[in-house]
């Protein structure tokens, strides 16, 4: 049997099975409704989407969407349809999102299966009745909706993998009889000595963030491919990969500092080889004829974290000299230019291209956002959720005081500001975290020759990276649902992340360890402290 859940999330499921009714949790429903919302509009969660500037009716179905995100798949599934929270984009079958329960629970009978199928879930139980899905896995359902409505603090699912339960630390026990702290025996070093031995340590019982992050270093030293003259990691992890190349071993490279904390002496071969791997001031992909500014970019920024005094001025020169009306098309182009300009330090590269990330912006609606590309005669592009994430990251990052030494031209922070403020807004609102591709096509000088390389997207640590760095707590729904998705592209076995085809990306590792270790340090600070003095 489960655990009776406390009289707060007990009176939320209640509430919650109030709501499912007619067309289930909608604005206009929460506005006519009798049922009384003290419940709800009280939540953290909610608050924070109030904060964020919706309407309490806004933010309680935001809320509740992103908890229901966030649930097993069976449960998640149940309260999206029960509730009519429209979680797919594409339904199977337009009854699941009908205006009438009846008609909701008939549809998802019919389609149960299937829907597990398209989640890549195994159903927690067979096929059920109307009459099982009514009384047992609805109440399940809200039931589990209610606690991770009401569990603020918590990051991790723990229906999650067993990594995913890293925030709980180490507790020790609070002694209070003799020899504890203000008893008879404090600050007497005999009696420490001969009486109540130390209180004993609680250990969490799943593995701590702390710990996986071990096994993925493990892992990526496993991964490593040791030669001679060029000692690095190949673009996909599995064993026999090849070849080894300067970006991807310079991903390698930042995720072991960012697992270990600096450079440990068995990859200084590595960090050689990528000083050495310079050709004609600047570095290519594996598929690529030429160095391209946004790779020697991100090899560039790699050194630097390395060596934090080298100077890199030839290559930076270079790297101005080929940024051309294409590059500045691609916002994965400029961002990642941006993010090692800043890093480098070089102020005029980095205003500039602040200034050309904000023009390859379409409106949406109300809103600014970045579509995957900004070329002419484009048809009706949509907003890239992926690419919005690394405008917003990057922009944080050229915004904050000190990453530059020169200010923003006259206006400029305030577009800046702006510009953060209204995509991570829409970020937060966002339900699919599904990775995504693109194909940067470069025209070659010879107009029939096409440079085509293929780069993908780990959407969700890119949310996370994004809504973090624009200063929500890691407590918040949507920062907590897509660390939950950054982890359901971990593999346990392999201790490395997976793309949905089976390879191993070094990329994807990085994106994935740097996401989680800024979730790791947005957690809110409770204040303890007596005051000033």
């Amino acid at each position: 049997m489960s655990e009776p859940l406390d009289p707060v999330t007990a009176g939320l499921a209640s509430v919650l099975k109030s709501l499912r009714t007619r067309a289930g949790l909608t604005e206009d429903r929460l506005a006519g409704t009798e049922i009384a919302l003290d419940t709800l509009t009280g939540l953290g969660r909610v608050g924070e989407f109030m904060a964020a500037g919706s309407t309490s009716s806004q933010a309680i179905i935001e809320a509740v969407k992103a908890a229901a995100g966030s649930l097993e798949p069976t449960y998640s599934i149940v309260a999206d349809v029960s509730l009519g929270l429209r979680l797919a984009r594409d339904p199977l079958d337009a009854d699941l999102y009908a205006t009438d329960l009846g008609r909701r629970r008939a549809a998802l009978v019919k389609n149960w299966d299937r829907m597990h199928e398209l989640r890549s879930a195994v159903p927690a139980v067979a096929t059920p009745t109307l009459r099982t899905l009514r009384l047992e896995i609805e109440t399940a359902a809200f039931n589990a909706l209610a606690s991770a409505l009401t569990d603020a603090g918590s990051l991790w699912s723990s229906s999650s993998p067993p990594a995913q339960a890293a925030a709980s630390g180490a507790d020790i026990h609070d002694h209070t009889g003799p020899g504890a702290r203000g008893g008879a025996g404090d600050g007497d070093p005999d009696r420490s000595r001969g009486g109540t031995a130390p209180p004993p340590l609680v250990r969490s019982q799943t593995p701590l963030l702390l710990d996986e992050f071990g096994r993925i270093a493990g892992a990526l030293r496993d991964s490593l491919m040791r030669d001679t003259d060029r000692s690095g990691w190949p673009h996909d992890l599995r064993k026999g990969s090849k070849p080894v190349t300067p970006l991807s071993s310079s991903y390698g490279i930042k995720a072991m500092l960012l697992l270990e904390g600096s450079l440990p002496p068995d990859l200084i071969p590595v960090a050689e080889y990528l000083g050495r791997a310079a050709e004609e001031g600047g570095y290519a992909a594996h598929t690529q004829l030429e160095p391209r500014p946004e790779v020697t970019a991100t090899v560039l920024e790699t050194l630097h974290r390395i060596n934090g005094t080298a100077k890199f001025d030839e290559q930076i020169t270079r790297i101005k000299a080929n940024l051309g009306g294409f590059e500045k098309t691609r916002p994965f182009i400029l961002t990642c230019l941006l993010e090692a300009s800043v890093q480098l330090g070089d102020d005029g590269l980095t205003r500039s291209l602040v200034e050309d990330l904000l023009a390859v912006r379409r409106p949406y609606g109300r809103l600014l956002l970045w579509p995957e590309k900004v070329e002419e005669d484009l048809v009706d592009p949509v907003a890239s959720i992926a690419h919005t994430a690394r405008a917003v990251r990057a922009l944080v990052q050229a915004s904050r005081p000190a990453a530059r030494s020169i200010e923003p031209p006259e206006g400029a922070g305030g577009e800046v500001a702006e510009a953060i403020d209204q995509a991570a807004a829409w970020l937060a609102g966002q339900q699919d975290l599904n990775n995504v591709s693109e194909v940067i096509d470069r025209q070659l000088t010879n107009p029939n020759r096409v440079e085509q390389v293929y780069v993908r997207h780990f959407t969700a640590a890119w949310v996370v990276k994004a809504l973090v760095s624009a200063g929500l707590p890691a407590s918040h729904p949507s920062v907590s649902a897509a660390v939950i998705r950054v982890w359901a592209d971990y593999s346990n076995d392999a201790a490395l992340w997976s793309w949905s085809n089976g390879d191993l990306p070094v990329w994807m590792t990085f994106d994935a360890v740097d996401a989680l270790r800024l979730a790791s340090l947005a957690a809110t600070i409770q204040s303890g402290g007596s005051g000033a003095s």
